[in-house]
């Protein structure tokens, strides 16, 4: 165990860590969201995920040690990434489907990478970048669904910006983190501070994004979700700690390999029995080869 930390990276385990999580919380949220509205199921994951982090925070004492300027990056990284970020999501999936939203919001790794070289100072290596490139590729494929709901031209016009804006908001939490970890190494009080803000703006917003849906849930989406937001602690616990131990280069880009187990799991357990097509082999292959360059060659 001693030789693979070493070998790949303890941070770099834990981003791998955090998107195998992430996959298994995927399952649950498509099964509690068949029931439940987009927005109920965010603010139900959100709370769980932020009293993860508070009941953390509390075991080890770190919460009532916090300052205030580290707080104010957590609470930056609430409105950035779960915040912004899934509004123009959502918002970017109404006006041009979400085969094609999905597919430019996974270009975040890039833009992780781009601003952690310009404010950290990072140098990711040759091989990362490339492996950051053909992750971000094969996800863009392994995403790809046909969806003619929209023209090319309507949302390149007008809709484009919005997974834009999702994909670089989503970059920016883990640039925050390493601004707010020079004050305090607290993952879990980032998480509790971070999550409960990210409610806060979206129920905020909630009058002004249309397709956002309307806070109601029945038992069964409520347990779905419920261990939705349990392995969402896991997940976010592993890529917070993963972000404090190592580079943004690195770990961003791996915690972005989960679309392969999505994709398996989705197969195993939800009865989608797709054809295996070229293009998701190919998909497969560049996460695969990525996730090798990042960890083995980096």
């Amino acid at each position: 165990m001693t030789t693979l930390i070493s070998a790949i990276g303890a941070g770099e385990l834990l981003a791998i860590l955090s998107s195998i999580t992430f996959s298994i919380a995927q399952i649950f949220l498509r099964q509690g969201m068949r029931s439940v509205s987009p927005l109920t199921a965010a603010l139900i994951i959100n709370s769980i995920v932020s009293l993860g982090g508070l009941s953390i925070s509390l075991y080890r004492g770190t919460l009532f040690t916090s300052t205030l300027l580290p707080i104010l990056w957590f609470m930056a990284i609430g409105v950035a990434g779960p915040g912004l970020g899934r509004i123009t999501s959502y918002i970017g999936i109404t006006r041009m489907g979400v085969s094609r939203s999905i597919t430019i919001s996974s270009s975040t790794p890039l833009w992780s990478t781009l601003i952690a070289m310009t404010l950290l100072g990072e140098e990711p290596s040759g091989w990362v970048i490339f492996g950051t490139f053909g992750i971000v590729g094969g996800v863009a494929l392994l995403s790809i669904r046909e969806d003619e709901s929209q023209s090319f031209q309507s949302w390149l016009r007008g809709a484009l910006i919005f997974p834009l804006i999702a994909s670089v908001a989503y970059a920016l939490p883990p640039i925050f983190s390493k601004f707010a970890y020079v004050h305090q190494k607290t993952p879990a009080v980032g998480m509790a501070i971070a999550f409960s803000t990210a409610n806060a703006v979206l129920l905020t917003a909630k009058p002004f994004v249309p397709g956002i849906g309307k806070i109601s849930v029945d038992r069964p989406g409520l347990l779905m979700l419920c261990a939705a937001g349990l392995l969402g602690i896991a997940s976010s616990l592993s890529l917070w700690t993963a972000v404090m131990i190592s580079s943004v280069s690195t770990t961003m880009p791996l915690s972005r390999t989960a679309p392969i187990l999505v994709l398996i799991l989705s197969y195993i357990f939800l009865g989608k029995h797709e054809p295996i097509t070229r293009r998701m082999v190919i998909g497969t292959l560049f996460v695969v080869l990525g996730g090798v360059f990042i960890t083995a060659l980096r």
